[in-house]
Formats: structure tokens, C-alpha cells, sequence
């Protein structure tokens, strides 16, 4: 006891001491250097971060390294100053320009993140994933491997953006909540455990990504950024390659989306989607080619050359010979109506005329090629099958072709290039409609075309 009063004395002591002898002095700590967010004298990139986020929608853009703002006990790189506005230029024109266009000037204003945190590098999980971006109560969203970002790689850009519309569905459904119907789609699908998982097993349960199985919320933001960054096309074409059950079900997802963009925020998604798409189009323009087939884009190319404006000269006398001759067929009075090109799996392409019989009734004639496309030039070589299938449509081919031998000569001689018509008609590409056609390589003027469908 003794011994305790005696330390409690001396530490008394040293305390007197010490205020007795206090002095005041100015502090030359250079505060800065400790907090690189204090900006003192703001550089080239922080007013053009101020002009187009901070000053038009009051959102903050931290670019400095602040290990407060990250998650403790990762190795994350800061951002390299150079990456910070090609990367928040995507951010503007992707993200924030296309609900401006749909849901109105003032919607990012009202309903949007307070701030942005950049990270140079990725956040790595002990599971053997990666974070490459996380959301905070709707206030802040972190973007990381800015250092590795290319605004001019539609692939960077999409996967930046993919981040920045799935943390904003999140925000979105914090301000009006999604229906608690849309878990019961894919009931008994959900699994912590998703890396474990494949993609064609998240697909055939009903989920557009792996990561859309983790809860419902997950889901549904998975639901809405894929389809804002797939685009209708791409969409629509995963989609119609899965059984039945799963089509079904992202189906109703899709629906359950539409309809929440509708009711809560007065949203046409399908407008939203274009919008970000034509974004996405300004960074690498759609090629028509590598869009052909199941699973990948666009499945036919309808032509109607009889009332088209602008077919080619050269098609259009190929196709006037035809239905001129189809009719006199076995004097059947056959009446042609129009083509389609049906884009199949492994180079098939099936041609089919729609025609009407003597009665009036509607056929189909259907023919099997093969098209062989260079995946760089996109030209095509298309070569009539020696065997066909013998279904009924392909019974209905065999009294047609000598009506519509021209027209198998004009497809069979030489070579064409696929892409848009966009140059000769006018019009928007790779949207659901948009038209396509054929060109002959030897002679540009020379080529049909049609409207793009799924």
C-alpha cells in the first residue's frame, strides 16, 4: 500500500512538473502530406472532376490514396492520376447520360451516390476472387483496377460500368424496394457457395451470372446490369439458347426488372438499355458479323424485295425472275412473298421463302448452305448442301427451286461482306430491327439486304 501511494505521489509530482513547464509553440506538422485528400491548390484533374460531378450533381471523386476509405488488411494500389478522368468519362457518358435521357435531367441529381473511391488495383478475396467494386449504405461506391482501365477496350469500359449499374440497382432498391415475388422465380437456387458453381448451372436454374445466386438482391441487381450491358440483342440471344424451364424464368426476371424501373422511378428500361448501348456503340461500333447465330445475337435476316426500297439492282432482278417463275410452277399459281435467312449453329444457314399456294395458303420452302465467315474481313461464302433434310418445308423446296434458281445463283456466285445498311438507309445498328445486308466483294452496288430479327 505503501509502495502504491508512494508511485501515486511521484506520478503527482511529474504531472505539476509538466504543466509548470508547458510552453506554447506553432506545430510545423505538414498536415498534407499526412492526408492527401486536404487539397490546398486543386490540380487540372480535380476541376475537371469538380465541373462534371461535384458541381452538376454534387458527387465526390477521391482519387488520392486514403486507407480509410478501403478495406483494412488488403494490399490495394493507389490510382494513377493520368487513369482518373478517361475512367470517370465512362463513368458520365455510360452511366449517368443514359437515365438522364430516360428518367429525365434531374434523376442522377435526386437518386445517386454521394461519392466515388478509386482504387488502382483490385481488392483480392481469400475465396480466389476479386472485388472490383462495393457499394455503402447508397452513399459510396468503390471502383477499383482504374490503373488497368481503357476507355477505348469496350471490354474495360463494360466491366467498369457492370460494377457501377449493379451498386446503383442496390441504391435504387434502397429507395423503393423490389418486389418480394422476384425471389420465388428461381426458389431453392440461391447458394452462398457460387464460386463452386458453373455458369451453365446458374443458367439452367434461372440466373443470368453465377453471382446472381448469392440472395435475391444479388439477383436482381445481376438481372438489371447484365441486361443494361448486354443490350436486348445479346440478351435476348442467351436467353433463347437455354431449355425451356430457364428461358421461363429469366423470362419473368426480365419482366419483374421492366416493371420495377416503370412503377418506382417512371423508367422505360428498354429505352434505358438503348441508351446505354448507343454509349457503348460510340466506344466500338457493333460488327454485324459477329453477331450471327444462336446464342450470340441476331438468328434471321427477313427481305422483301417486292416493296423494300433501295435492294440493289442486280438482287432485284434475281428476285423479280423468281416470282415471276414461281407461279408458273406446274401451273400451281404460287405466289412469292419474301425471303429469310435463318443463322444456325456450326456455318448452317438455311434459306426459306415464304409463299402463298393456288388456295392462298401460307408456306414455307426451305434450302440448307453452308456459310463459312472470316471472323476479321466478314466475308462470306455461301454453298448450296448437297443433302437437305427431308422435313415438309424442305419437301416444299424441291417443287420451288426451279422457280428460285436465280436467286440460289445469286447467293452461290462469289463472295459477299456482311455488315450494315446504315450508309444506304439510314438508321440505327445493332438494336433488334436494325438493318443488315449482304454485299457482293466485287462489286459494292451489288447486295441485299433485311431486317434483323431474334
Amino acid at each position: 500500500m505503501n509502495k502504491i501511494l508512494k508511485n501515486g505521489f511521484v506520478a503527482l509530482a511529474m504531472l505539476t512538473f509538466l504543466a509548470s513547464c508547458k510552453k506554447e509553440e506553432t506545430l510545423n506538422a505538414n498536415l498534407d502530406a499526412i492526408n492527401q485528400n486536404i487539397i490546398t491548390n486543386k490540380n487540372s484533374t480535380d476541376i475537371w472532376l469538380d465541373q462534371n460531378f461535384l458541381n452538376p450533381y454534387n458527387i465526390e471523386t477521391k482519387y488520392r490514396f486514403d486507407r480509410f476509405e478501403l478495406p483494412s488488411g488488403k494490399n490495394i494500389t493507389p490510382p494513377v492520376v493520368e487513369q482518373v478522368i478517361p475512367a470517370m468519362e465512362m463513368v458520365r457518358d455510360v452511366w449517368i447520360r443514359p437515365f438522364e435521357a430516360a428518367g429525365g435531367a434531374d434523376f442522377i441529381k435526386k437518386i445517386s451516390p454521394k461519392q466515388f473511391v478509386l482504387a488502382g488495383s483490385a481488392e483480392y478475396n481469400t475465396n480466389g476472387t476479386i472485388t472490383l467494386g462495393t457499394a455503402e449504405g447508397g452513399r459510396k461506391i468503390v471502383l477499383y483496377v482504374i490503373n488497368s482501365f481503357d476507355k477505348t477496350s469496350l471490354a474495360s469500359v463494360k466491366q467498369m460500368i457492370q460494377v457501377i449499374q449493379h451498386e446503383y440497382t442496390h441504391i435504387l432498391n434502397q429507395t423503393v424496394d423490389f418486389s418480394t415475388e422476384y425471389q420465388t422465380v428461381s426458389r431453392g437456387g440461391y447458394e452462398a457457395n457460387w464460386t463452386q458453381r458453373s455458369l451453365t448451372e446458374a443458367y439452367s436454374l434461372g440466373f443470368i451470372t453465377q453471382y446472381a445466386r448469392v440472395s435475391p438482391g444479388e439477383d436482381f441487381a445481376e438481372q438489371s446490369s447484365n441486361m443494361l450491358m448486354m443490350g436486348r440483342v445479346q440478351y435476348n440471344a442467351i436467353v433463347a439458347a437455354l431449355p425451356a424451364d430457364a428461358q421461363v424464368k429469366l423470362k419473368k426476371k426480365e419482366q419483374y426488372v421492366v416493371d420495377y424501373f416503370k412503377t418506382a422511378f417512371n423508367i422505360d428500361f428498354y429505352q434505358l438499355q438503348g441508351e446505354v448501348q448507343k454509349a457503348l456503340f460510340k466506344i466500338s461500333p457493333p460488327v454485324l458479323h459477329r453477331m450471327l447465330g444462336p446464342g450470340i445475337g441476331y438468328t434471321t435476316l427477313t427481305t422483301n424485295p417486292s416493296v423494300d426500297p433501295n435492294q440493289s439492282a442486280e438482287f432485284l432482278a434475281a428476285w423479280n425472275t423468281a416470282k415471276t417463275a414461281v407461279p408458273a410452277i406446274g401451273g400451281a399459281g404460287r405466289q412469292l412473298i419474301n425471303m429469310q435467312l435463318i443463322f444456325g449453329a456450326n456455318n448452317l444457314l438455311t434459306v426459306r421463302y415464304n409463299y402463298l399456294n393456288a388456295a392462298g395458303s401460307a408456306l414455307q420452302a426451305d434450302a440448307d448452305y453452308t456459310m463459312v465467315v472470316n471472323a476479321t474481313t466478314g466475308v462470306a461464302l455461301i454453298t448450296l448442301n448437297a443433302t437437305q433434310p427431308t422435313a415438309t418445308t424442305y419437301g416444299n423446296m424441291n417443287t420451288l427451286r426451279p422457280g428460285v434458281s436465280s436467286i440460289n445463283t445469286y447467293l452461290t456466285t462469289g463472295t459477299f461482306r456482311i455488315n450494315w445498311i446504315n450508309q444506304i438507309i439510314p438508321g440505327q445498328i445493332g438494336f433488334v430491327g436494325s438493318l443488315g445486308a449482304f454485299y457482293k466483294t466485287t462489286n459494292a452496288n451489288s447486295y441485299f439486304y433485311g431486317t434483323m430479327g431474334q
